[in-house]
Parts: structure tokens; C-alpha cells; sequence
């Protein structure tokens, strides 16, 4: 048994269906992206983006396309074109996860950053990342210099008699108390359970894709797992020879059928096998049962004469009349 199975759950959350769920999801990643759009007419009206924030933009509209084209085959007939088509949507989730959490460490990094250099400390190459719009928009970057606390020492005047001389000193917050702080531990609390709650859309975006992906095969191929060259794993509908796997759609779906790994997609399922290995138990254990049925034995009961008695035999033939009746 393997160590590590990747989840294949059947539905969301045990309460709703997986179709619905991915839809619902799909429908959250578009309204997302829609956001791009907004990002691009700001620059209409003149308000100054940074290279992230532009090519975040840029991206975010890149992939409202794929969204908007694949979209519809969540609901469509179930051929080879759907089934690639969902599989394709459901790897555009899985990279734009990935994408958008790069994206989004590099949105804290800057932040953190802009902290840590109203801290008084500075960040290497990650100062100023960033850190033009936030210093805009942040609203406690003026005055420049920030402190969190002030010691005043005092020390004589050289030649004043009556007086004496006062200087201040600023102790600024440090970096891990800038980070550490009480909202910065927050945000980073919210950010993880965005990120784990994302995981889990990806997981339920990939099981409907392979649940299409196992229905097509279950009514297109021929071949079962006990015929197959593995006996638990399913034919590929995109090899080479089928109709399905010529072309640049073949190709396509071979290479999106080895990630997370060719068993997720084509192999048997735990569950099945286990059934499978039950039922041929059961079949085994019932070979040497002999199901014997009495017949007439001297001193029991005929066969014939028992169905006869609990109304369950022949009927009884009709006589022949012997001869013709007198009036």
C-alpha cells in the first residue's frame, strides 16, 4: 500500500456534489479575475501601478480567457473534447494556485518590508519593493520616522551654572516586532487558512476531473482492469492508436494524465479492490456448498407428494369421463 495517497473525495464537504462545487469554484476564480480588468483602467486614469501590480493585472486577464472557454464543458456532453476541456480547466485552478500564492508572498514580503524600514531597519534587496503605492496608501508612513518609545538622559552643560543640558534618544520597534506583531500575526493566521481552504478547492476541482475522466472511459472503452496489460490501471483514452490521442489534444491529455501521478487518473480505487477481494472470498468459500434436494426415499416424504401437499405442485390432471351421461 502506498504511503501517501493523494484525497479523491466523492463530494464537497459530504453535502454537495462535486459538479456543483467545482462550478461554484470556477465561478469564485472568475469574479476574481474580473478584478484585472479594474487594474488595467487604472491606468486610464493615471494612477501609478508598480511592475508587480501591473503584471498581476496582465495575468489575472490572461487567465479569464482559458476560465470563460473551458468553462462550459463542466455541463456539456460527455465526449473526448469535455473531458480534455475539464481536465484543462482543472489544471488552470491548480497553476493559478500556485501563481497567485507566489504572487501573494511577494505582496507580504514588500509589506513587511515597508514595516521593517519604518522601523528604522533595513531589508536588503527587498527595500522598496513594492513600497511606492503602499507608502500612499498605507497611512502611517508620515511623519518618516516612527518610535515606540522615547529615553530622555540628562547630563551637566559645560560652563552653564544654573542648567543642564537634555538629549533624546529614539528606540525604534525591531524587525521581528514589526512582523511579529500583534495585526502582522493575524494577517499571516488569515493567509494560511486562505491558502489551506485553496488547497482544498484544487483537491475537489481535480476529483470532478477525474470522476469525467473515469466516466468517459467506463463508456467509450472496451478494455476493464482485468483485461488490461495492469490490472489496476485503466486504458489511457488518450494513447496513441485511439482517435482520442492523435493530434495536439492526444498529446495534450497524455501529458495532463501523469501529473500528480497515472494512477490517480486511470488506477483502481481502493474501495473497488477491496470489494472485489471480498466478493471473490465469498465466492471461494461458497464452492464446496451442495445445496442437496430430497427426492423419494423409502420412508420419507416424495418430492412430488410434498409440493402436493403445500399447494405448490402440478395441478392435478382431469380424468377422462368413461362413458356418456344418462338424463
Amino acid at each position: 500500500m502506498a504511503i501517501f495517497c493523494f484525497p479523491r473525495p466523492q463530494s464537497f464537504l459530504r453535502l454537495i456534489p462535486l459538479r456543483t462545487a467545482t462550478e461554484f469554484i470556477l465561478f469564485l476564480l472568475g469574479v476574481n479575475k474580473v478584478t484585472g480588468l479594474y487594474g488595467i483602467l487604472a491606468l486610464l486614469t493615471g494612477y501609478p501601478l508598480n511592475p508587480l501590480q501591473l503584471s498581476h493585472y496582465i495575468y489575472s486577464l490572461a487567465v479569464l480567457g482559458p476560465i470563460c472557454y473551458l468553462s462550459p464543458a463542466i455541463r456539456g456532453q460527455q465526449d473526448s473534447s469535455s473531458t480534455v476541456k475539464v481536465i484543462a480547466l482543472a489544471w488552470v485552478y491548480v497553476l493559478d494556485t500556485v501563481i497567485n500564492s507566489v504572487y501573494t508572498m511577494l505582496f507580504g514580503l514588500g509589506w513587511f518590508a515597508l514595516l521593517a524600514r519604518q522601523a528604522g531597519e533595513g531589508s536588503g534587496a527587498l527595500d522598496g519593493m513594492g513600497q511606492g503605492t503602499m507608502n500612499e496608501t498605507a497611512g502611517f508612513t508620515s511623519p518618516e520616522h516612527d518610535v515606540s518609545k522615547v529615553d530622555i538622559f540628562t547630563t551637566p552643560a559645560p560652563g552653564a551654572m544654573p542648567g543642564q543640558e537634555a538629549r533624546l534618544y529614539a528606540i525604534s520597534g525591531s524587525l521581528s516586532s514589526a512582523v511579529l506583531s500583534q495585526g502582522s500575526v493575524s494577517t499571516l493566521a488569515v493567509l494560511v487558512a486562505l491558502w489551506v481552504i485553496r488547497v482544498y478547492f484544487c483537491v475537489v476541482v481535480l476529483s470532478y476531473a477525474r470522476s469525467t475522466l473515469r466516466a468517459y472511459i467506463a463508456s467509450t472503452s472496451a478494455t476493464s482492469y482485468s483485461t488490461a496489460s495492469d490490472a489496476n490501471i485503466a486504458e489511457n483514452p488518450f494513447r496513441h492508436g485511439r482517435a482520442e490521442g492523435e493530434g495536439w489534444r492526444g498529446a495534450l491529455g497524455r501529458s495532463m494524465l501523469r501529473f500528480p501521478t497515472k494512477r490517480y487518473w486511470l488506477g483502481r480505487d481502493e474501495s473497488q479492490a477491496e470489494w472485489a477481494s471480498g466478493a471473490d472470498a465469498r465466492l471461494e468459500g461458497a464452492r464446496g456448498l451442495r445445496i442437496k434436494v430430497p427426492g423419494g426415499s423409502v420412508g420419507g416424504v416424495g418430492e412430488r407428494e410434498r409440493r402436493a401437499r403445500s399447494g405448490t405442485g402440478p395441478s392435478v390432471p382431469m380424468l377422462p369421463l368413461k362413458g356418456k351421461a344418462e338424463y
